[in-house]
């Protein structure tokens, strides 16, 4: 299990988010910018449309590179 803080994922907060996976932390990411920072999630849906690719290549080796807990 690792966790990350929402500003490390591009989020506005300091709510810490944990998961075991990549793929779980998206979603929890996704979830938590949708329901408390609808500004954010906002810009992150145009940047997918412009680049679906570039919020993932960013913020995964951010993941990759935090502790286990």
């Amino acid at each position: 299990m690792k966790k990350m803080i929402c500003k490390e994922l591009g989020g506005t907060c300091d709510k810490e988010l944990t998961a075991q996976s990549w793929d779980e932390m998206v979603g929890k990411m996704t979830t938590h910018v949708m329901e408390n920072h609808p500004d954010v999630a906002k810009d992150m849906e145009k940047m997918h449309a412009a680049d679906s690719q570039k919020w993932g290549a960013e913020m995964k080796p951010k993941w990759e590179a935090a502790p286990e807990i």
